[in-house]
């Protein structure tokens, strides 16, 4: 604990334009809870004695995060109106937050400026070895292109997180696993959900998992950890796990706050490697920390487990290491004081910097400042003439976000973005946060990357088709069960129009618009013939010309419309029993 604090320190300090300060509240509505957190008796007295164990917390530190506090039932309301009435104190501490895609970029981007060869799509496939069967290189394939090629090398370190013993399985196909994984769901709500700058934490779910709700690129991002299972690349999460987090969410907000399944914007899971030493004794625990072992046969030295936060000592260890085990010689680690990539000569107040200069939105220039820092300039310095009397320069690649259209020309040229799925899902965040809106934006990133790099008409379209496929997978408003778990028509049948209309409106809102009614009746095998035939029906269902159909006005409809009406029979034949006759 005392080193992640130590990390936690040294990544805030040195690279404030990646990463900040969240204050988070531990809502207790009770001063005894029971069952008790962790299924231990001693953890049911956490409301008595959580203050003093925070700032136990704070001083792990040294202090060098912003205070943990008390906040009482009138101000927590004031701060957090979404909360719960029913609340005794609030508890607030800080943890370090940031956007780790785009952190992971920096430190690649650091590296290729340090001097190291950086490679984008490139596989390990085998390894070479000398006559006395010591590693001395690897074979590799670029992915893009399909050929292959070796690398010669002094020494060879396996770090592939939670797919580390996959990599050790090129080496030897029978080694004994060194990494547990365990997956973390997150689901991604409007901004609205949380307070500006606080989040929410949940210490005593109905599984005894813990349960973070937290302000995150102006959404709210919900999320738990620890769901033991095999890593895999879906990001896609099991649909049970986004309906226990929607459940879950919902115990501390106000009873007038309701959280929908339509809410939910983007869902995904990520896993976390858990490390075992291969050579450690049966039953030994798994490690949270990481672990470095080196094969005595190879010389092939490997690293997993740890955390973000650890990721710089965790270099720091594993080279150690391999600078000791190959006899090499190095002067002492740097990284403890290296900047990240655009972080020299970043200040707080760049943002305003790049409105002046530049005559970008202020939510943009904010985006460009935190995102690339003082390489925000040149972003800014590709931007065109908006159109617009404000902001005057900078074209949005989506409304709603602050994404620009010239963010994609400077991640091809200058941060080895290679495929539109590169640009949608770790360039910029879209796919996380709304998988529908990244979806809908994917022609246009393929029609700039395709300018920017050159591409053929059957590379856009193959680009995009993958692109497609891979933000599929993410999970948004309505179910991925739901493409799967429909009955054939002739197996499905309701009783009256109260079924049929909980069988249109799948997510509970209560309400359907176009979009909802075209996706439906696409799902149900009734799609309609055309955008104008999906319009006229709508608008002959909503009857107040409001833009959603509420439950009242399609029974009107049903019963008013022509029974020859296409929809109307189509969804009669759907179904063995004809509904409101």
């Amino acid at each position: 604990v005392l080193g992640a604090h130590k990390e936690r320190r040294i990544l805030l300090e040195n690279n404030p334009h990646l990463t900040n300060w969240v204050p988070i509240a531990v809502p207790m509505k009770t001063w005894v809870v029971w069952p008790p957190p962790f299924d231990h008796p001693l953890f049911s007295m956490v409301p008595i004695v959580f203050p003093g164990v925070m700032k136990f917390y704070d001083s792990l530190s040294g202090f060098s995060c912003p205070p943990s506090h008390l906040m009482f039932h009138k101000r927590a309301r004031r701060k957090f109106p979404q909360l719960d009435e029913d609340v005794k104190y609030v508890q607030v501490f800080y943890e370090g937050q940031h956007n780790d895609a785009r952190t992971a970029t920096c430190i690649a981007l650091t590296a290729a400026e340090e001097g190291a060869c950086v490679t984008n799509y490139t596989e390990m496939v085998g390894i070479l070895t000398d006559d006395n069967g010591k590693a001395n290189g690897i074979r590799c394939r670029d992915n893009r292109s399909g050929k292959e090629f070796e690398v010669k090398a002094k020494s060879i370190i396996f770090c592939g997180g939670p797919f580390t013993d996959d990599m050790r399985k090129v080496e030897e196909p029978k080694c004994k696993p060194a990494v547990n994984a365990a997956a973390g769901t997150h689901i991604v709500l409007p901004g609205y959900y949380s307070p500006d700058g606080i989040g929410l934490l949940d210490i005593n779910t109905s599984d005894g998992r813990f349960l973070f709700f937290l302000p995150w690129q102006g959404h709210t991002l919900v999320g738990t950890t620890d769901r033991k299972g095999p890593a895999v690349s879906d990001p896609g999460p099991p649909e049970m796990e986004i309906r226990w987090l929607l459940d879950e969410a919902k115990k501390y907000l106000a009873d007038d706050l309701k959280v929908r399944r339509a809410d939910v914007l983007s869902a995904w899971q990520g896993f976390r490697p858990l490390a075992s030493d291969p050579n450690a004794p049966p039953g030994a625990p798994i490690s949270r920390d990481h672990v470095i072992s080196v094969n005595p046969k190879t010389e092939i030295t490997f690293i997993t487990g740890g955390k973000w936060v650890t990721y710089r000592e965790m270099a720091e260890d594993v080279v150690d290491r391999v600078v000791e085990l190959k006899g090499l010689e190095a002067g002492p680690c740097q990284t403890e004081k290296r900047i990240l990539h655009g972080g020299v000569g970043y200040t707080k107040n760049l943002s305003i910097q790049l409105v002046q200069q530049f005559g970008v939105s202020e939510t943009t220039a904010k985006h460009l400042a935190r995102t690339y820092g003082t390489h925000a300039f040149d972003v800014c310095k590709l931007t065109k003439p908006s159109g617009k009397r404000w902001p005057r320069f900078g074209k949005l690649l989506i409304e709603g976000y602050p994404y620009l259209e010239v963010e994609v020309e400077y991640a091809c040229k200058h941060e080895m973005a290679c495929t539109v799925t590169d640009m949608l899902t770790l360039r910029t965040r879209l796919a996380y946060l709304n998988s529908e809106a990244a979806l809908e934006v994917a022609p246009k990133v393929a029609d700039l990357m395709a300018n920017a790099l050159g591409w053929s008409r059957s590379e856009k379209k193959r680009q995009l088709e993958e692109a497609k496929k891979a933000i599929s997978s993410f999970g948004g408003p309505r179910p991925r069960a739901m493409k799967t778990t429909l009955k054939p028509a002739k197996t499905r049948s309701v009783s009256d129009l109260m079924s049929l209309w909980e069988t249109l409106d799948r997510d509970r809102k209560g309400y359907l618009d176009q979009e909802d009614l075209k996706f439906t009746a696409k799902r149900l095998g009734v799609p309609f013939a055309s955008d104008w035939e999906a319009t006229k029906t709508f608008k002959r269902m909503d009857a107040d010309h409001n833009g959603i159909v509420a439950e009242e006005e399609f029974v009107h409809w049903w019963h008013d419309v022509d029974k020859n009406d296409a929809f109307r029979k189509a969804l009669e034949d759907q179904f063995h029993d004809k509904p409101g006759q």
